[in-house]
């Protein structure tokens, strides 16, 4: 009886720590560039999708994300939304984002995004994906986000 009980505990602990580290970013801590809350759009294969994150410069220079890559789309590009006449929107790529000093700059929908160009397989609710965003200063920061549903949002659909 007591193995059983120090049996559910342990399992418990190790649940909870794996639930709360699958969207973690994996990332240096010395480094002054830190991924939070990364995620991406369920997509089916051959579609587009998009990952959302937010970037913290901790450091006292600026920094600049200049490429994002992963093995889960064929493109990877770094996006921005911008109002075009008639009040609509539209997409293109950026060559690069700068990060001041100091500062979190959010990757989120209808603003800048990291888009994902026709996936190689099924984004399902729960998957983990894996992109590499590469930065002038603190070099390539491997971050893995979670597949979840858009959140509800009125107006302009990606």
């Amino acid at each position: 009886m007591k193995s059983k009980i120090v049996f559910a505990v342990l399992f418990f602990f190790v649940l909870i720590n794996f639930s709360t580290s699958v969207s973690q970013e994996i990332q240096n801590p010395k480094s002054k560039i830190q991924i939070h809350n990364p995620w991406v759009r369920v997509a089916a294969q051959g579609a587009n999708t998009a990952l959302f994150f937010v970037i913290e410069n901790t450091g006292e220079k600026p920094d600049t994300l200049i490429s994002a890559e992963s093995k889960i789309a064929d493109i990877v590009e770094v996006h921005e939304t911008y109002a075009k006449e008639n009040d609509m929107m539209g997409m293109r790529e950026v060559k690069f984002v700068a990060v001041p000093s100091k500062s979190k700059v959010e990757f989120k929908p209808r603003s800048l995004h990291v888009m994902l160009i026709d996936v190689v397989k099924d984004l399902r609710i729960g998957d983990k994906i894996h992109v590499v965003l590469t930065f002038k200063h603190a070099g390539k920061i491997k971050v893995k986000a979670v597949v979840q549903e858009m959140p509800i949002m009125g107006g302009m659909k990606h």
